[in-house]
């Protein structure tokens, strides 16, 4: 792959409705496309990947559109009754299909997330480009960090994955159903940014920029509220000194969770580890208070 050129990149918003920032970017681009078709050659295409969804201003209508990529859902040959599996089934002929013979070298998924995370630029592979791009990233704007999920790709729910590579780029902290001037202006930049830098690559000379060392953020584990045996209601809270503490260290013994009358819950395992997605509103459904995740230091 190393060397081999970016022709077409997909720029989404509203793979979750709610998720303002990327919807109005992408609505704002396609109503102006002269603030990006000269940024670089590739084919840019701009999607609004849950439109039911943007319109009722929610995270999705039936089922969370950005969990509905895996090879086995896309591969159901009866028409799903959900929406969502229907809209990944229509985003993947579009955009994909998944695996080797994709259309789309380059997908970059715009997100909101409530949760203490700046611009966090989550990559799912150890691609050369956005490796690359993710790390000259960091260095320009003061609040990026990186966070690596390793994703098996054909089993890999999101929707980025139906790309050659990609990067989802998660944004905040950003109440969902809302916007915030600051963050969708330096979240545009940020976008254009890889499209620049896309261009850089296809001229060959983001390749022999100096390798950038980079603090890597690797997921180890979700972890879920304190919950009665059998389930039930959550017993306790993200405890207050933890709160909007994302990426910051958290050590064998510190406090983790506060319970409804006041006691503290300690946080025991593997250590030190560094959380992030810190209470997001969007996760209790899923029941995850956080993800836990390791820090190395590499250079890219």
């Amino acid at each position: 792959m190393g060397m081999s050129l970016i022709n077409t990149i997909v720029v989404a918003g509203g793979t979750h409705g709610n998720e303002r920032t990327g919807v109005r970017l992408v609505q704002k681009w396609m109503e102006h496309p002269e603030c990006y078709n000269s940024l670089c050659s590739a084919k840019v295409d701009l999607v609004l990947a849950n439109p039911e969804a943007v319109r009722l201003n929610r995270r999705y209508r039936d089922h969370d559109l950005n969990r509905a990529f895996s090879q086995t859902c896309l591969d159901v040959t009866v028409e799903p009754q959900q929406y969502e599996f229907r809209r990944a089934k229509e985003l993947n002929a579009l955009y994909g299909p998944k695996g080797a013979a994709t259309k789309t070298d380059l997908h970059l998924d715009v997100h909101n997330t409530g949760s203490n995370m700046g611009y966090c630029l989550i990559l799912s592979a150890r691609d050369p480009f956005t490796m690359r791009a993710s790390a000259v990233l960091t260095q320009e704007f003061k609040d990026a960090w990186i966070y690596y999920q390793p994703e098996e790709r054909s089993a890999s729910p999101y929707f980025g994955t139906v790309a050659k590579a990609d990067v989802c780029i998660e944004i905040g902290p950003q109440q969902h159903g809302t916007l915030d001037a600051a963050i969708f202006e330096e979240s545009e930049r940020l976008v254009k940014r890889y499209l620049e830098l896309a261009e850089e690559w296809n001229r060959g000379e983001l390749q022999k920029r100096a390798p950038i060392k980079v603090e890597v953020y690797t997921q180890f584990k979700d972890l879920g509220y304190p919950k009665p045996q059998g389930g039930g209601p959550i017993q306790a809270m993200i405890h207050p000194e933890l709160m909007g503490r994302d990426y910051r260290e958290l050590k064998d013994g510190d406090k983790l969770f506060r319970t409804f009358d006041g006691k503290d819950i300690l946080y025991h395992g593997e250590s030190p580890v560094y959380p992030i997605f810190i209470s997001e509103p969007a996760y209790y459904e899923k029941d995850i208070a956080m993800s836990l995740t390791v820090k190395s230091v590499e250079e890219w």
